[in-house]
């Protein structure tokens, strides 16, 4: 009987140290806590991705951006530990599981008010979303836990359309640039009396003098000279001829050696020209 009493004192104590330690170092975070938070750094081991790091780094900040300070609420800043990074158990065996920790320090005493120990899971198995959803999870259990606002997405408004009732077959449409709007300070400028254009004029140049038709050289008649004709011969009957002659006997024909004259008919013609 005394055993189990002693034994039941030292459970007593230890809860008792255990609620001590909790209240010095800060209360679990069991539900929405409201602090004016000014800043989060998240930190983990080289086992855990940088960009897992980053996206929720940057998820955190832009939601205690996003905040309104709450009033006269404490001033603390977040220190987000990623401890473990694997996968999950049982039906969640394929989707990734993340551990972290979360502290909440005063910034005007730098001791801890809150702390709390998170698990979450990946929505989704898919390699290229996967990093992304899950880093998505861990900002929105932050938010809820230290009351953030959920930083608005911004939507580019979509472009305007307009009806043309121009037809394919119609030709193109002729646009001048648009020039650049003059700024104010050359708006009010003080206009100046328009200037003549000067007038820059060439020196003139002489124009050429026409050209001169040239003479032609005198030509000279040249005349042919006149050959002296050749005096007639005296025609030979057949009985004349003997033979021997260059012509047969019975033929009529007459052979010359010269074009002027015959030896044979002309006493006075020589044989060679």
């Amino acid at each position: 009987m005394f055993a189990r009493s002693l034994r039941f004192a030292a459970a007593i104590g230890l809860l008792l140290v255990l609620a001590s330690c909790t209240l010095l170092h800060g209360r679990s975070i069991d539900r929405p806590l409201v602090y004016y938070v000014r800043n989060v750094t998240v930190m983990a081991d080289a086992r855990i991705p940088l960009d897992l790091i980053e996206n929720v780094d940057r998820r955190v900040s832009a939601a205690i951006a996003a905040t309104r300070a709450p009033q006269g609420a404490e001033r603390v800043v977040l220190l987000v530990k990623i401890d473990r990074l694997g996968f999950g158990e049982g039906a969640r065996r394929r989707l990734a599981q993340v551990k972290f920790t979360v502290t909440a320090t005063s910034v005007e005493t730098g001791e801890p008010v809150a702390q709390g120990a998170f698990t979450v899971n990946s929505p989704t198995d898919e390699p290229r979303w996967a990093r992304q959803a899950l880093a998505e999870e861990i900002a929105a259990r932050i938010r809820f836990a230290f009351s953030l606002t959920t930083p608005r997405i911004r939507k580019a408004p979509p472009p305007a359309r307009t009806i043309s009732t121009r037809l394919r077959t119609d030709p193109a449409l002729v646009t001048a640039p648009n020039k650049s709007p003059l700024s104010p300070r050359a708006a009010i400028a003080p206009i100046s009396a328009p200037q003549k254009p000067v007038v820059v004029t060439a020196p003139a140049v002489p124009a050429p003098p026409a050209p001169q038709e040239m003479a032609a050289p005198p030509v000279a008649e040249v005349t042919q000279p006149t050959r002296p004709a050749a005096p007639a011969q005296p025609a030979r009957r057949a009985a004349d001829i003997g033979k021997g002659t260059p012509v047969e006997q019975g033929a009529v024909g007459a052979i010359r050696l010269r074009p002027d004259c015959d030896p044979a008919v002309t006493s006075n013609c020589s044989a060679t020209p």
